[in-house]
């Protein structure tokens, strides 16, 4: 093989494997957005049922108070 086509064959090599790099990194930031997306709601959920739990406990203690 010449000097020209093994530095053809290294470049090419070196571009392809930087945009699978690229790639790679898209999913995992696409991956990191997901679960804070996930974690968001998560929180939100949380935070719905204690009130519903802590209005379920006011409503009951009126009840028993009434």
């Amino acid at each position: 093989m010449s000097d020209d086509q093994t530095r053809i064959d290294d470049a090419v090599r070196r571009s392809v494997g930087i945009a699978a790099l690229r790639r790679l990194r898209r999913l995992v930031d696409a991956e990191d957005a997901q679960h804070h997306v996930n974690a968001r709601w998560a929180r939100r959920l949380g935070i719905v049922f204690a009130l519903a739990a802590l209005l379920l406990a006011c409503w009951l203690g009126w009840r028993a108070v009434g």
